[in-house]
């Protein structure tokens, strides 16, 4: 009966972790290959995450923060991002699990289909209860200043800009 050669003690002990390593690299790389072309589903950015590199075909998700039962809401805001480059393909609110007046911790999701190499901004204006005009269409533009000698509005109830850059290679 033959024995199979199994190498000495000092070998496996080199080898095995370089087997481990090589495995567990191989797993990430797969991974991130998988997620990069959408495999896995779109990458979500968040507000502080500004710059995005998609490839064309590729979909993606803004995630921003939300508090729709206080009045709250988010609109992709003129200029519209560049229809040759970028596609608007949805839009959806996400709750906290709680549909109580008050409640927090929901996020508004914007979601885009990269079309062709490019480069477009996508800019999303932040409404505060009352502090934007609904134009309809899911636009918005900031509601006209007081007026001179009133007294303005706190910053916290003020519309703001969020600016995304996106490259499409």
């Amino acid at each position: 009966m033959m024995r199979p050669h199994l190498p000495n003690a000092a070998l496996r002990r080199v080898l095995a972790p370089a087997l481990t390593a090589l495995t567990a690299f191989t797993a990430f790389t797969a991974l991130t290959v998988l997620t990069g072309c959408g495999l896995l589903g779109p990458a979500t950015y968040d507000p502080d995450e500004t710059a995005i590199e998609a490839d064309a075909g590729e979909e993606f998700t803004l995630s921003v923060p939300s508090h729709a039962s206080l009045g709250e809401r988010w609109y992709v805001a003129e200029p519209k991002p560049a229809s040759g480059v970028l596609r608007a393909t949805g839009e959806e609110q996400e709750n906290s699990g709680s549909d109580a007046d008050g409640a927090d911790g929901g996020s508004q999701l914007f979601r885009f289909k990269a079309v062709a190499r490019g480069s477009t901004r996508i800019r999303l204006i932040h409404c505060p209860v009352h502090a934007c005009v609904d134009k309809g269409d899911d636009s918005a533009t900031a509601s006209p200043p007081p007026p001179t000698g009133s007294t303005a509005a706190p910053a916290s109830s003020r519309p703001t800009y969020h600016t995304y850059t996106v490259t499409v290679k």
